[in-house]
C-alpha cells in the first residue's frame, strides 16, 4: 500500500516547470512571478539547476522598482541578472526520493520547494510542500475506504453465519444447511485479512 514512506517525488512533482536563465535579466524573473500564478521559480544553466527563486525574493525586487514613466523590467534587467537574486546554494531532490524524505529536506532547510534533478542533475521537475501534503491527504482516505469495504463484507458474511447457525441448532439435521453453513465457515476462515492503514 502507498505511503510516504515508499510514495516517490516522481508521483507528486510538477514536471511542466518554469525556469528563468541564470544569465537572463532580473526583470524577466520578476515578469515570470508576474504572469503566471508560481511561488519559486528555477533558475538554470543550461539544463542544469543553479539556484531558485521564491515569491519573497521577488517581492523585495518590488520595492526596488523606479517609479514614474521608467519600464520596471527594462530597468531591471539592465541592473542585475537572475543570478544575482539567488541568495544560497541551491538544495535539490533527486526523482526517485521518497516524498518523506523530500520533507524532511525541506523541513531542515526551512524551504518550501524543490527542484528536482535527475542522474545527471537535469531539472525535470519541481515539488512543493502542498504537493506533498496534497498526497498524503489523498493516501490515508484510499487506504480507509479499502479496510472500510474490506470490513463491512466480513461483516455480512458473519451476520449471515450467525443466521444459518441459529437456524441449524432450531432446526436440527439438515443437510442443505450443513453444507452451506460448511462453505461459509470455510470462506471466513481462508479469506483474505483486512488491508492495514499505514
Amino acid at each position: 500500500m502507498t505511503d510516504k514512506h515508499t510514495m516517490r517525488v516522481a508521483d507528486v512533482m510538477t514536471t511542466a516547470v518554469l525556469s528563468v536563465d541564470k544569465q537572463a535579466g532580473a526583470g524577466e524573473a520578476l515578469r515570470h512571478f508576474r504572469e503566471y500564478p508560481i511561488h519559486h521559480l528555477p533558475v538554470v544553466e543550461g539544463p542544469r539547476v543553479v539556484g531558485l527563486l521564491s515569491s519573497a525574493d521577488i517581492m523585495k525586487l518590488e520595492h526596488m522598482l523606479p517609479r514614474g514613466g521608467a519600464d520596471p523590467l527594462a530597468w531591471l534587467n539592465q541592473r542585475m541578472k537572475a543570478a544575482d537574486l539567488v541568495r544560497r546554494a541551491v538544495i535539490t531532490v533527486s526523482v526517485d526520493s521518497t516524498i518523506a524524505a523530500a520533507a524532511e529536506r525541506m523541513a531542515q532547510q526551512g524551504i518550501h520547494a524543490l527542484p528536482v534533478v535527475d542522474t545527471a542533475d537535469h531539472l525535470v521537475g519541481i515539488v512543493t510542500t502542498t504537493d506533498i501534503m496534497a498526497a498524503l491527504l489523498a493516501s490515508p482516505q484510499d487506504d480507509t475506504d479499502a479496510v472500510a469495504d474490506h470490513m463491512g463484507t466480513r461483516v455480512r458474511e458473519l451476520e449471515e453465519l450467525l443466521r444459518l447457525v441459529q437456524r441449524y441448532l432450531a432446526a436440527g439435521q439438515d443437510e442443505q444447511l450443513h453444507a452451506r453453513l460448511t462453505v461459509l465457515a470455510e470462506k471466513l476462515s481462508t479469506s483474505a485479512p483486512a488491508p492495514r492503514v499505514s
